[in-house]
């Protein structure tokens, strides 16, 4: 319980630290998402119900912390962040035993993946918005940028999160006996 409370504060904590952390220069000057690496290592240790209010938590903040309106039109909406997350958090809950196992690299593919999805997907709707369609390498480093470093990321997030108390219990879970 304290733990998925600590996963909770963390979404709202690496929001506001990711404001605050420079640009990757080698990146076409692309910023650094922490919250998808976050919310890839709740979604993969969180049960399912608990998940789904972790993706909409996170969604809210990333999608209020990154609202894009220009002019009188929202380009970039309330929620769909929310959705987003709700899909790959449900997708990711199969590897769940496979990462309660210590696979750390299912994290660190899986931000990568899903940092990568949320980028081009945000693209696409500035894109639709405003019916015009203009790709050229900046773009593609915004895009691939943030993916790419929240591969190497993540690795990171795992083992301090690892680290924590009680972090993966080996044995018998509670309120299960071993004989009949």
């Amino acid at each position: 319980m304290i733990r998925a409370l600590v996963l909770f504060a963390a979404v709202y904590l690496v929001i506001i630290a990711q404001e605050f952390l420079p640009a990757l220069p080698f990146f076409a000057n692309a910023r650094l998402l922490l919250v998808p690496v976050v919310f890839c290592y709740g979604a993969l240790w969180l049960p399912f119900p608990a998940m789904l209010g972790f993706a909409l938590w996170s969604g809210l903040l990333s999608d209020l912390a990154d609202m894009h309106v220009a002019g009188d039109r929202v380009e970039i909406g309330l929620g769909w962040t929310m959705l987003f997350y709700v899909l790959a958090g449900t997708v990711l809950q199969a590897w769940r035993d496979a990462f309660a196992g210590g696979r750390w690299e299912i994290h660190a593919l899986a931000s990568g993946v899903l940092t990568l999805l949320l980028q081009a997907g945000r693209y696409a709707m500035v894109c639709l918005r405003r019916e015009s369609f203009h790709f050229d390498s900046t773009i593609f480093w915004h895009i691939a940028g943030p993916a790419l470093a929240a591969l190497f990321v993540a690795p990171l997030f795992y083992f301090f999160f690892r680290l924590w108390p009680g972090a993966f219990r080996t044995g018998t879970p509670r309120g299960r006996r071993l004989t009949p």
